[in-house]
């Protein structure tokens, strides 16, 4: 490929980073995915003999849809790992599963549409009687911090509901209460609540988000 047809796509990169100042957080993975979809376009011009500005063009739209894939995973992958740091190291902590489900995801310039695999709630269960030993509290601030993290990289509001057995007159053992804690351009609501589902003398920490049925990227 020519040093000409090379800046074609190296030029328009920059672009299309600097447009995520004018993004929320949640879409700059997709920017960014657009980005390297262009040098992709243009390594596949290289390697075709094909017109080097419609690949890149191509590249990028691939690459935004792989962009919000990409976060979508990242996602999901550090819900695993932090409620799986807490099931090793906190004694007789439980956790289910990571739950998502599939947001359709629609590239504006071509109109394709693909769907996405999203986050969509962890739930970690610890024993009341761990909650102040070390690892219960590392524990703890490692979900915390998950939690810090979806809300700042999509700028959404993430809730973080820690749920108690309730007691014989149906209350919970704690005092019932909301907080909200600002992460970025989002926000961590974290509720206290008694819930009849959960085992006694443990605390049921849930992380969610709401996703849409259907973007565009």
């Amino acid at each position: 490929m020519s040093t000409r047809k090379r800046v074609i796509c190296l030029a328009l990169a920059p672009l299309l980073l600097s447009s995520c100042a004018t993004m929320d957080e949640k879409t700059q993975g997709a920017a960014v995915g657009a980005a390297l979809g262009c040098a992709a376009g243009a390594l596949l011009a290289q390697v075709t003999s094909n017109d080097p500005g419609t690949a890149c063009a191509a590249g990028a739209v691939v690459g935004g849809l792989i962009g919000y894939q990409r976060a979508r995973n990242n996602e999901i992958e550090e819900a695993r790992k932090a409620a799986e740091a807490t099931t090793t190291s906190v004694a007789g902590a439980k956790t289910t599963p990571v739950q998502t489900e599939v947001v359709q995801v629609t590239d504006k310039e071509s109109g394709k549409t693909e769907p996405v695999k999203a986050f969509k709630s962890v739930s970690v269960d610890i024993p009341v009687s761990q909650l102040n030993t070390a690892e219960g509290r590392e524990a703890m601030r490692k979900l915390n911090d998950y939690a810090r993290k979806v809300a700042t990289e999509r700028g959404e509001t993430v809730d973080m509901t820690v749920a108690v057995a309730p007691d014989k007159t149906g209350k919970t053992k704690v005092a019932t209460q909301q907080t909200r804690e600002a992460a970025g351009k989002g926000a961590v609501v974290r509720n206290v609540v008694a819930d009849t589902r959960i085992p006694p003398n443990v605390q049921r920490v849930t992380i969610e988000v709401k996703n849409p049925s259907r973007i565009e990227v």
